[in-house]
């Protein structure tokens, strides 16, 4: 079901935008109250509003971690989260309740829609499916939260916040309910169409939202209903692409594959597989591993705004190129050897400083072509600062852009990445960071503007689910064959060694982090997996400068435990004074 974001006021009874699916035109704008919540159509309408608020790409909540980093601040108050710097006067988060107000108003009012009483069940079971993520975006921030479960009155008495634990039963109770009243799959045909939240989708949710609240045992139940489904699968490649398989062979300068016994076949498609998951005629609901899918169009207002322009440099993209959002040596670091269980010693950041100097000393007066040639000769990897990009895990390869790596799949053609230290701070347009992401940027941008992307965008996908289920039942059981079996579903998707046999409880802990936090990078989940691992765990990894390759300090991390949960907004606290008095711990 392709979602336009149409914004179309009908009325404050409809409380709120709603979006037009391909299947049929946008309601006209002069349509009465007296005359809208009548049939099934003005159902179908009114619940594409709900659908509008389904989250996407969200990487902004990466950029507040030891992930990413954006050197913009008029985009956000990401590096303000990042040094401890955000207050209720500039606070970080969205305390924004439409979505919830949208929900309940579908709710409340298809009631009156001409229309089978099972279609009206169904549809409001996916409203509700709305209503409960919002409500877990919401308590991810700011923990306690006002339950509202009806269309209020705009004159309505200010709500009391609920407490943490009314808010996680409310909002798991809900997904399971819904669960229960939601279809498997669809068939395609007006008001049934293959877009539409499904019953695995709620139980995928709840199975997220019982993660992060640490209620293990409910994670692991709803995790594993949804792989018991047969529905579901990694997404593979059987064949590569001329341009793919023009960056197999660059792969060799990377990878020892023979004197390491490593089936290169594998490993090349495991990285294609892994990076093709998010393009083009991948990118839809058919993909067996898109469990909820955001739905684009190729229309002015109906796209991905973001995953091309904000990715790229300006010296690699087509048209525009901001760099607003870049991966951190942190992250680089973070990725396995390619034996899949250790992670290579620290380099540490005078050495680093001296290696990329001498190696972008004889780089940078190269003519592009001169460039390319060094790029893929052997002479590349007799540097030491290249050593650092060695043999390590395949996911590495095509998530993150670093110095002097070729990428041929893009739209500007073939590219080889360039890091000038020069330019940062004069020109904003350029990584800061010295990398740049690769991960989910459009091969073929949206024309209207070259910012974005027409690809649907998996909002949950089989691979997190996966990795939810290995964590709970981690949590509950302990490391053995079952948590070993999930993980290694996605260790022969990327091409990479199955993971260890034995390890200790707190050992597993450790690598289940650490997988989590590659194959899901760039997806926006960092933030709330690093607060759930608590206040050790973020001093440890949220604390210090994160450097560039130049040795350049590109941002001074400050942890502090208030970080925990967002401040509320002064403008919220203005609206209901309630919630003055009921500020969260540290504001």
């Amino acid at each position: 079901m392709k979602m336009q974001a149409k914004k179309i006021i009908m009325l404050c009874a409809l409380a709120g935008a709603f979006s037009s699916c391909d299947m049929d035109v946008v309601p006209p704008a002069e349509i009465s109250a007296e005359n809208f919540w009548k049939t099934e159509k003005d159902a179908w309408y009114a619940l594409n509003g709900c659908y509008q608020s389904m989250p996407a790409l969200d990487i902004w909540d990466e950029m507040c971690t030891d992930n990413a980093h954006s050197h913009k601040p008029w985009e956000g108050n990401m590096e303000m989260v990042q040094q401890n710097g955000i207050n209720t006067a500039s606070p970080y988060g969205d305390y924004d309740f439409s979505a919830i107000r949208t929900a309940n108003t579908f709710i409340s009012r298809v009631e009156t829609c001409d229309m089978s009483e099972d279609l009206k069940e169904r549809m409001k079971a996916e409203a509700r499916f709305f209503r409960a993520f919002a409500y877990l975006e919401l308590t991810q921030y700011f923990g306690k939260v006002a339950i509202v479960t009806e269309e209020l009155p705009y004159d309505a008495p200010n709500v009391p916040r609920n407490s943490l634990e009314e808010v996680r039963s409310f909002i798991l109770d809900e997904l399971a309910q819904v669960a229960e009243i939601l279809p498997e799959s669809y068939n395609g045909s007006f008001l049934y169409e293959s877009g539409r939240v499904t019953k695995y989708a709620a139980l995928a949710l709840r199975a997220r939202a019982a993660l992060y609240f640490g209620n293990y045992a409910e994670a692991e139940k709803s995790a594993k209903a949804v792989m018991d489904s047969g529905k579901y699968s990694l997404f593979k490649l059987t064949s590569l692409s001329a341009a793919q398989e023009q960056e197999a062979k660059e792969m060799d300068l990377y990878i020892d594959f023979e004197s390491l016994g490593i089936d290169k076949d594998k490993f090349i498609k495991g990285m294609f597989s892994y990076e093709s998951l998010w393009q083009g005629a991948n990118a839809t609901p058919a993909n067996p591993e898109y469990v909820l899918t955001h739905e684009y169009m190729e229309d002015p207002y109906a796209y991905d705004d973001s995953r091309y322009t904000y990715f790229l440099p300006l010296s690699m993209s087509i048209h525009h190129g901001y760099s607003s959002f870049e991966p951190m040596q942190d992250l680089v670091d973070a990725y396995w050897s390619i034996d899949g269980k250790t992670i290579p010693d620290k380099i540490p950041v005078e050495t680093r400083k001296a290696n990329y100097e001498k190696i972008w000393n004889f780089a940078k007066g190269l003519s592009a072509e001169e460039y390319k040639a060094f790029a893929t000769s052997p002479d590349l990897m007799t540097y030491d600062y290249m050593k650092e990009f060695k043999n390590r895990d395949s996911r590495l390869y095509v998530t993150l852009l670093f110095p002097f790596k070729g990428w041929h799949e893009t739209a500007a053609g073939e590219l080889y990445y360039k890091w000038d230290p020069d330019v940062v701070n004069k020109n904003g347009n350029e990584s800061w960071t010295g990398f740049s992401y690769r991960k989910m940027v459009a091969w073929n941008p949206y024309n209207y503007s070259l910012y974005g992307s027409a690809d649907d965008y998996p909002t949950i996908r089989y691979a997190e689910v996966l990795l939810t289920y290995a964590e709970a039942h981690l949590m509950t059981t302990g490391y053995d064959n079952q948590v070993r079996a999930a993980l290694n579903q996605l260790r022969d998707r990327c091409g990479m060694p199955d993971v260890p046999e034995s390890l200790g409880k707190q050992e597993a802990i450790n690598f289940l982090r650490n997988e989590r936090r590659i194959e899901l990078a760039v997806e926006g989940h960092r933030f709330d997996d690093v607060r759930r691992y608590g206040s050790d765990y973020c001093k440890e990894y949220l604390n210090g400068p994160s450097t560039a390759p130049d040795g350049s300090v590109v941002v001074n991390k400050t942890w502090n435990d208030r970080l925990l949960l967002m401040p509320i907004p002064t403008t919220a606290i203005d609206v209901n004074p309630l919630l003055k008095d009921d500020q969260n711990p540290g504001y």
